[in-house]
């Protein structure tokens, strides 16, 4: 490769990374200022820094906080919970239809949420889960379990078959088996599964808007289109609000970003 290719090559990656990191930039930037001072000059810092504009956000959205980070980790736990299991059962037994089975799984990835949106709230509404925790939770982890089957199924495809005849011969148990030789081998996959499921049900906004009615299971999402500011403040407080329901997301990629990178390679190749 020449100099002016390796050159144009940097050149290029650093204007993409400059045009993704700018949305970020002028949130920030923003969510400190008030409604005239975002209209004079959006591009830099000007004029005093109003913290309060995340006070005023953090008072009315605590609440959505806390119950959203309630949804999000029970959807994941779920996630990977039944993921792990079935994924498991698919490459160990080979049962009737087994295949025809997971095809049906991979199929329900084809089908777009909002298809599913009437027949799943008549349900939850038949089950008396309507504006409840239970309502939030089972229909998003029912989704977000075909993907967490298909990736764990391929990345634990992908472990030596040598090891599960060891552990057969050895009389390992199959619970055995998954705990202490599947699990810690898939991790890079079950990190992955966790960082996307988490983003999906965290920032999952139709479902919480038509499946809560209430301030007591009301989600962050919709609690920021409903944020209270004066004209004075304008979207400054909305800014200051979408910054703050960013960070846990953050932090988990933050701790899992190694193994989400893993993850997205690990099945790829058979060993």
């Amino acid at each position: 490769m020449s100099k002016f290719a390796r050159v144009f090559g940097r050149v290029l990656l650093g204007l993409l990374l400059a045009l993704t990191l700018l949305p970020f930039y002028l949130l920030l930037v923003n969510s400190f200022k008030w409604s005239k001072e975002i209209v004079v000059n959006p591009w830099i810092p000007m004029g005093g820094l109003h913290f309060t504009n995340y006070v005023k956000a953090g008072e009315q959205i605590v609440r959505p906080m806390f119950n959203s980070l309630i949804v999000t980790v029970c959807v994941i736990a779920l996630v990977v919970f039944v993921s792990t299991l079935a994924a498991y059962a698919f490459i160990r037994f080979k049962f009737f239809a087994s295949g025809l089975l997971y095809i049906g799984i991979i199929a329900m990835l084809m089908i777009p949420g909002f298809v599913l949106l009437i027949p799943q709230f008549i349900q939850i509404n038949q089950l008396g889960m309507y504006n409840t925790f239970a309502g939030l939770i089972f229909p998003p982890a029912a989704a977000g379990a075909a993907t967490g089957t298909f990736l764990l199924k391929s990345s634990m495809e992908s472990i030596s078959k040598s090891l599960f005849e060891a552990a057969d011969m050895e009389g390992a148990g199959d619970l055995h088996i998954l705990s202490r030789i599947v699990v810690p081998l898939s991790k890079p996959t079950i990190s992955t599964v966790v960082i996307v499921t988490g983003l999906s049900a965290w920032n999952n906004y139709l479902w919480p808007l038509v499946s809560t009615s209430g301030p007591e299971t009301q989600q962050i999402t919709v609690a920021l289109t409903k944020l209270i500011r004066s004209a004075i403040e304008g979207d400054g407080i909305l800014f200051a609000g979408y910054v703050t329901a960013s960070l846990p997301l953050i932090i988990l990629f933050c701790f899992a970003s190694k193994s989400f990178v893993a993850g997205l390679t690990q099945g790829a190749v058979k060993g």
